[in-house]
């Protein structure tokens, strides 16, 4: 059965200033399940609207790098390797921590 997962997000106002919200949603276990929550109708519309926001986004950003307007970095397939290790690197060592009991910044700044 569904089950519902509040979250949160933030947008900026035309002032400038951050504004932080939070939001709910219903997060299905299968496909089944959302058909009997949403009805066939609904989730078949809700689907192939994510299908066509994808397929913009991955297209949008193509079109970007393809013209030079990207901010996204570009990586070889070396510096991909090397940023993987990195983050498992980075994983490794953050378990290393939470294996200590550590939970927050000010838990971790007491032990050194």
């Amino acid at each position: 059965m569904a089950k519902m997962v509040k979250s949160s997000g933030q947008y900026t106002a035309p002032d400038g200033k951050a504004v932080a919200y939070e939001f709910e949603f219903e997060q299905f276990d299968s496909l089944q399940d959302a058909i009997a929550v949403l009805g066939e109708p609904e989730a078949l519309k809700t689907i192939q609207r994510m299908v066509k926001v994808d397929a913009n986004n991955t297209t949008r950003e193509k079109a970007k790098v393809a013209n030079g307007h990207s901010t996204r970095v570009v990586q070889t397939e070396e510096q991909k390797a090397k940023a993987k290790v990195q983050r498992q690197s980075d994983k490794a060592l953050l378990d290393a921590i939470k294996a200590k009991g550590v939970t927050s910044l000010s838990d971790l700044e007491a032990l050194l």
